[in-house]
């Protein structure tokens, strides 16, 4: 009889139907784990040397143009458009200024001849400071595996219903964890590129520094974080509204 009470509690186990707010969750994560993974790759490949955090142009304006990501940069050069890149993870280092001076001066010294002085105490950020790493990349791979975790669960949810129900909402909570950590990933990157920028436009007159599309970019896979974290999230949040839990698409199956 035991058995029989457990088997009819099997049987008649409600399975929840994946809502429309699952399906929005799932697209905002999944974009948000895509243009991380397209900041981690750009400026690899000649293909990607448009998924840069900064470009370096000849002042006054010539054929030479550097781009950066975070992971290699690009070298355009002439008129027939010649692009060469390497994967190099020095370029994500702090001072992003000093860090790309003298990575490219020896190849393209024109770039950075007659240096102007800075006076440290009328610009604060000219003062020297010891080169490090910003651990960029630790925070991008665990953005990456946070984002890709909350799509694959997500995923599974809409896929397999029937037989994987997500009751503790891991899902929500992965994403959040991806937005904390793009959030970071956006203060990161803003403090190093700006300044950064900024820097080697005032001390190196014969070039000029622009910030690039990615930054951007993380800043919108932040926010895209945020949504999918909300929706995935909403029926935790509506435990108390059991019309909005069950009727508006978390329904019984």
């Amino acid at each position: 009889m035991h058995g029989m009470a457990d088997e009819k509690k099997r049987k008649f186990k409600i399975r929840i139907r994946p809502s429309k707010r699952n399906y929005i969750g799932l697209f905002f994560s999944l974009v948000g784990f895509l243009l991380i993974l397209l900041c981690l790759v750009g400026s690899r490949t000649a293909s990607g040397k448009g998924l840069h955090f900064a470009r370096l142009i000849e002042r006054p304006a010539g054929p030479l143009t550097i781009y950066i990501g975070w992971q290699g940069y690009c070298v355009e050069q002439g008129s027939t458009s010649n692009v060469e890149c390497s994967t190099d993870d020095g370029v994500m280092m702090m001072p992003f200024d000093v860090n790309i001076a003298e990575k490219f001066n020896e190849t393209y010294p024109h770039l950075f001849a007659d240096p102007v002085e800075q006076d440290p105490d009328l610009n604060p950020d000219a003062q020297p400071n010891p080169p490090h790493n910003p651990k960029i990349y630790a925070g991008s791979i665990l953005c990456l595996l946070s984002g890709g975790a909350a799509t694959v669960v997500g995923l599974a949810w809409w896929i397999y219903y029937p037989q994987f129900q997500d009751k503790n909402y891991s899902r929500g909570f992965l994403a959040w964890m991806a937005a904390v950590l793009s959030l970071l990933l956006v203060a990161q990157s803003a403090v190093m590129y700006q300044n950064g920028i900024e820097q080697l436009n005032l001390v190196y007159p014969h070039l000029e520094a622009i910030e690039g599309p990615n930054l951007a970019l993380v800043g919108v896979a932040f926010a895209c974080y945020i949504i999918a974290g909300y929706t995935y999230l909403h029926g935790l949040f509506k435990t108390d509204d059991e019309e909005a839990a069950l009727g508006d698409g978390y329904n019984p199956l």
